[in-house]
């Protein structure tokens, strides 16, 4: 792999030889082990190299030295605002493990004032015992990886918890402390009628977390539900129910008091997903471990994915310019159109905030009017953009089909 570098001047303080006066670092670090790999999932997991794991985390820490060391040397290292340990099953890692990357991030960065430190958690996996030592470990806010409040679905999804088990880990994440608590719910499934989805929400919105994550089924290729799908084990999912589901969901978190902040994401005011907020803002991240994505210092980049490839790679001691590790298997300078993609995507996710029309024309010199051919004013027309003030947001309408506004735009 061959890759260009520029160094780019900064302007802020240094203080410890930590840049201040920049906005703060996000950092995601993940975990790809998993007892059983459900039948949707195609992230980067594995179920039967769990004896790597304390190899892993080794190297996992020797990434965080690396990259922490990079930054340094491009003027680049600041404090991380945010650490989302992401999976895979991150709560399948020992306490120990936990606390050694926690504070090895706090080390070689440093953290801001109330730093947003997240896990997420597979409900089966904890205990009260292991809730609390999260806490003293550094981790200040869990996400649940529930899915679904409905017994048949959780097996259609081959999940190995039941609602009950996610009742009580709720419980016992509070009794140890927790409040930024997040659930992850799956709408659209095969079979799956509106009424059966509003009984799982009533569910969850009983839980009464901060936070909720709403994501439409996508089959993806080489999963079991697309063997299942092809044999006729299963029938397609409907696209006019999963958007009747999303619009319930909709009226019925906003009647319970959440704000849909994201296309996908409702919390109540304050608890939003600072981390996520990272991507969706188009700021920069840092993406380790194996198969993770970032992007930062005008880079983006992706790690190589075989956890064996992964711990060899950090072996060996070798990097490019920041961010890029070791174990970086192919990285790129983001070029303007990307950029401008980058941007458009991602801040129009932001259904409160939306993007920034004033900071987009100084960023790139034209107008996103002049960019997208004049299709801004077209989709106005078409009552799936509107405008206010120097800010462009989607409309209602547009919620569940902004793929296609995004298309167009771009």
């Amino acid at each position: 792999m061959r890759l260009l570098y520029s160094q780019r001047n900064t302007h802020c303080k240094l203080h410890m030889g930590i840049i201040t006066g920049m906005n703060p670092l996000s950092l995601y670090l993940h975990i790809p082990f998993c007892r059983h790999r459900c039948a949707y999932c195609d992230f980067n997991t594995y179920t039967t190299v769990s004896e790597l794991q304390g190899e892993y985390v080794s190297a996992l820490a020797t990434e965080i030295s690396q990259v922490a060391g990079l930054a340094q040397e491009a003027g680049q290292l600041r404090p991380l605002g945010t650490i989302f340990f992401g999976g895979g099953t991150p709560s399948l890692l020992s306490l120990q493990e936990v606390a050694t990357l926690v504070s090895h991030a706090r080390e070689r960065f440093g953290l801001v004032a109330g730093a947003e430190v997240t896990l997420e958690v597979n409900p089966d996996t904890v205990d009260q015992a292991y809730l609390q030592g999260l806490g003293e470990a550094g981790i200040n806010r869990l996400s649940f990886g529930v899915q679904s409040a409905n017994r048949a679905e959780l097996a259609l999804l081959e999940r190995s918890h039941d609602f009950a088990t996610v009742q009580q880990v709720v419980v016992q994440s509070r009794e140890a402390g927790f409040r930024n608590l997040s659930v992850d719910l799956i709408y659209g499934l095969p079979g799956q009628g509106v009424d059966t989805w509003r009984r799982s929400l009533r569910a969850i919105l009983d839980l009464d977390t901060p936070h909720l994550s709403l994501y439409c089924l996508t089959i993806e290729p080489g999963t079991p539900m697309q063997r299942w799908l092809q044999n006729g084990r299963i029938p397609a999912p409907d696209p006019d129910i999963a958007a009747e589901q999303y619009e319930i969901a909709c009226k019925l978190l906003a009647t319970a008091g959440y704000v849909q902040y994201e296309i996908s994401n409702w919390a109540r005011p304050g608890f939003e997903c600072r981390h996520n907020l990272t991507y969706w803002r188009d700021e920069e991240y840092l993406g380790l471990g194996a198969g993770a994505h970032g992007k930062a210092g005008g880079y983006r980049y992706a790690l190589v994915k075989q956890p064996r490839a992964y711990i060899r790679r950090m072996a060996e001691e070798r990097a490019g310019p920041f961010p890029l590790s070791a174990a970086v298997a192919e990285g790129h300078l983001v070029d303007r159109e990307e950029a401008i993609s980058d941007r458009v995507i991602t801040q129009l996710r932001l259904l409160q905030e939306g993007l920034d029309l004033g900071a987009f024309q100084r960023q790139f010199g034209q107008t996103l009017e002049e960019t997208s051919g004049g299709m801004v004013s077209q989709l106005q027309g078409w009552g799936l953009l509107r405008q206010d003030r120097a800010r462009l947001y989607l409309t209602d309408d547009a919620r569940f089909i902004s793929n296609q506004v995004f298309y167009r735009l771009l």
